[in-house]
């Protein structure tokens, strides 16, 4: 019976190393694909901010776009009135020149916002990047 608990025992040391290297490979695949998705989770949170970006970007350039149309109809409103009546002349220029205004703040809240955005996926590049570091040594350079 002690020389079947030693064959037991030696046959188990053996599968012990024989089931370790394929329980590091599937570690470090485990390792890779929690990385891996941890990065894609990233990366779909930023193309989710960088949409929110450019909503806000086309709807500032349709009111600026609005009211520059708005500002022309007035305007040309104002021509016509201009031969006919000229009391009713500053109601209609002084509406063109406010939408005109409009139609510029609208432009430039847009072309800051669009000035402003960050670049598509700089978090997750800048994560890759870290993770290149870490793996070629160098990770204990920076702070």
């Amino acid at each position: 019976m002690s020389d079947h608990a030693a064959h037991a025992a030696a046959g188990a040391e053996g599968g012990a190393g024989a089931t370790r290297g394929p329980g590091l490979i599937r570690g470090f695949l485990g390792v890779i694909l929690a990385a891996l998705k941890t990065r894609l989770d990233l990366a779909a949170v930023e193309v989710e901010i960088y949409l929110v970006y450019v909503a806000q970007l086309l709807l500032w350039g349709f009111a600026a776009v609005a009211c520059a149309l708005l500002a022309l109809v007035f305007a040309l409103t104002a021509l016509v009135i201009a031969v006919w009546q000229t009391h009713r002349m500053a109601g209609l220029v002084g509406s063109t020149v406010v939408l005109l205004i409009l139609a510029v703040i609208c432009g430039l809240i847009g072309a800051r916002i669009f000035r402003a955005r960050p670049p598509l996926l700089a978090g997750t590049l800048s994560q890759f990047e870290h993770d290149q570091r870490r793996v070629s040594g160098s990770a204990g350079e920076e702070r």
